[in-house]
């Protein structure tokens, strides 16, 4: 099975690629990690993929620690 790779989009250091798959000629979006280049999911289409890296980094932003200020 061949596979071409095409980088979409690089958001907030995420990389997104499109996957073409040759025999179905099958479309599927994957998200890679900005720290370590690894693959992180799937998506079927664009913006689910997206969706995706806003949600996660605003998780993080979230579980933070908070100091309070003085």
């Amino acid at each position: 099975m061949q596979s071409r790779r095409h980088t979409e989009a690089n958001i907030l250091g995420y990389r997104l690629d499109r996957v073409e798959s040759q025999p179905a000629e099958a479309i599927r979006y994957e998200v890679t990690s900005p720290d370590n280049g690894i693959v992180l999911a799937h998506f079927p289409d664009r913006p689910s993929a997206e969706r995706f890296i806003v949600m996660r980094e605003l998780r993080q932003i979230s579980t933070r620690p908070r100091n309070p200020a003085f």
